[in-house]
């Protein structure tokens, strides 16, 4: 049984569906009524994608609040599935996971509790999330971490228990080169054919390091006068970038997309020759993953990404690295992306590192071998 409100949106459903393709497993997935993803947007629940596991959509109290968030019929959907294994795709300091851990201890003793894990620095939570996270820690069978950071993070804090590193998945059927669609979003951008395009897709807020983007890209654009920034996404630097653009006469060269639904983003990532995800460790944030460089790179594109967090690992050898801030390295790693061939050369290994190590399928069997190892463990 998976819990986790972001399955609200049916294209996060994906796993589930490709789990299902195990026979031996029923699945059931607990999700919201509702719940704000999409940049903030209330999302009525979607779903399913396949016929291949129960969708349960049940009224949650204090919608949207991460943290409190939970569901007065758990109890009841929990005795009602009876599950060998719960993957509480929540992390261990919200009253979610506190929760079903609690729950289980009382009602379903054999069952396996799995948690979710995303946090890479180690935040000292007030009371009572404190008092949640050092429960989990000492309850649940099981933590996923989403990347090798997190799962350090996750053993500097006192964690002892069962740790797996799975990687988030990316569908690389629906993130796949696609000349059609390439050609398509640039002729929507009114780029010109033979332009250079770097871009980003994400929110547009400082820890991404748009500031920094901004001035690698502006660096260069007086020497490349057909390179072009697109930067997808909605966000409070949106008008500076416009304004900074403005002032350097490079409105015409910079290219705001908006914000863009999951459909459309391949289409969008194929329209790029060059992917960069800039992003800035803050005092209580570094970049925990970065699946759109994954899907850019399952796109055919390849990537830029600084040093925060767990990017180099994502990248491996598929991309270049450079310090994050550092904006004249940044305009060095795209000068040397300028090189077609070596840019053929990047996409090729992107493509293939993400097929080998972040598909549906590889992540699912990841999954399937865990919950097989818990349940026998029962």
């Amino acid at each position: 049984m998976w819990i986790w409100h972001a399955a609200v949106v049916a294209e996060y459903q994906k796993p589930l569906a490709e789990l299902a393709h195990y026979t031996d497993l029923d699945l059931t997935l607990l999700l919201p009524r509702r719940w704000p993803e999409r940049a903030g947007q209330m999302v009525k629940a979607e779903g399913p994608v396949s016929s291949g596991y129960r969708l349960v959509k049940a009224r949650t109290a204090f919608t949207g609040l991460y943290y409190i968030y939970f569901y007065p019929t758990l109890l009841y959907q929990l005795l009602r599935s009876r599950p060998d294994v719960i993957y509480c795709y929540e992390e261990a300091h919200t009253l979610m996971a506190a929760l079903v851990l609690f729950l289980r201890r009382l009602f379903l003793p054999r069952s396996a509790v799995l948690l979710y894990a995303a946090q890479n620095i180690r935040k000292h939570y007030p009371l009572p999330f404190r008092l949640f996270e050092r429960y989990c820690f000492r309850r649940a069978n099981a933590i996923l971490a989403c990347g090798t950071s997190v799962a350090s993070t996750l053993r500097s804090k006192g964690y002892r228990g069962a740790l797996h590193v799975v990687p988030l998945p990316t569908d690389t059927a629906a993130y796949s080169p696609d000349p059609q669609k390439r050609e398509a979003i640039r002729r929507e951008l009114d780029l010109p054919a033979d332009a250079l395009v770097v871009g980003y897709a994400g929110k547009l807020v400082e820890e991404k390091g748009l500031r920094t983007l901004w001035k690698a890209f502006s660096h260069l654009a007086d020497d490349c006068p057909n390179l072009h920034l697109v930067l997808m996404g909605g966000g409070p630097l949106k008008d500076e970038l416009q304004r900074a653009a403005n002032s350097a006469g490079l409105a015409d060269r910079l290219h705001m997309a908006g914000v863009i639904h999951n459909n459309e983003l391949p289409a969008y990532l194929n329209a790029l020759d060059i992917f960069v995800l800039a992003s800035e460790t803050r005092p209580n944030w570094r970049e925990q993953f970065g699946r759109v460089v994954v899907e850019a790179m399952s796109c055919g594109v390849p990537v830029v990404g600084s040093d925060s967090g767990e990017i180099p690992a994502v990248i491996g050898d598929a991309g270049l690295i450079f310090p994050e801030g550092d904006s004249l390295h940044l305009a060095s790693c795209l000068q040397t992306l300028f090189d077609p061939i070596l840019r053929a050369d990047l996409a090729g290994k992107g493509r293939e590192r993400v097929l080998r190590n972040f598909s549906l399928e590889t992540v699912a069997a990841q999954h399937y071998s865990i919950y097989q190892a818990m349940s026998a463990e029962r």
